[in-house]
């Protein structure tokens, strides 16, 4: 019998160290022979393109053909095609309220209500003041919340730790959602058939 250290077997943290290893270099090796292939060096005479300075600042990318009022014609007599940046997201009178349609109706309740108001700031009673069924999501101060909303003559139909349904006037959810703790007011998607 052979000595304990001179056994042939190995803890097996130790040969799973090795193993990844073997396979580290064993990739690396693939990784490097798959490399790019080697640029031709140019041969005395033959000359690069030459580059282009930046502009200034830095954005403007356009051939000089193309540049301020330039030819936008291509080498093949079309016109090239122009660059258009996306529009600017959407600013929002109410960060706090989820959903376009929600803030759509916040606004246009608003503007009407303004353009109803006669000059003694009293507003039309003609204008609407919908009720919205609402979720209010929160970081903190949850009782606080409910009872502003109570003390705004709206009962929260369920509240928890971070969390109140209520059903709220359009007149309303805009102060609602700029209250302390409040970090969305949005409405209920549709449930889902099978949902439940």
């Amino acid at each position: 019998m052979l000595p304990p250290m001179l056994t042939l077997r190995r803890p097996w943290p130790q040969t799973l160290l090795l193993t990844i290893l073997a396979l580290l270099i064993a990739a690396a090796t693939i990784m490097l022979a798959c490399g790019p292939a080697a640029q031709p060096i140019p041969e005395e005479g033959d000359t690069l393109p030459a580059m282009q300075p930046l502009p200034a600042d830095g954005l403007n990318t356009l051939p000089p053909a193309q540049q301020e009022g330039g030819d936008t014609t291509g080498e093949s007599g079309e016109e090239a095609p122009t660059e258009t940046l996306p529009p600017p997201p959407p600013t929002y009178t109410y960060p706090n309220i989820r959903g376009s349609s929600l803030q759509l109706d916040i606004v246009e309740f608003e503007e009407a209500q303004d353009a109803a108001s006669g000059p003694s700031g009293q507003s039309d009673p003609a204008v609407e003041d919908s009720v919205i069924y609402v979720e209010i999501f929160l970081s903190a101060n949850t009782t606080e919340v409910a009872d502003w909303l109570r003390s705004k003559g709206v009962s929260p139909l369920y509240a928890a730790d971070g969390y109140i349904d209520a059903e709220v006037p359009l007149s309303l959810l805009g102060e609602l959602s700029q209250q302390d703790g409040v970090r969305e007011v949005s409405q209920p998607g549709p449930v889902k058939p099978g949902a439940w």
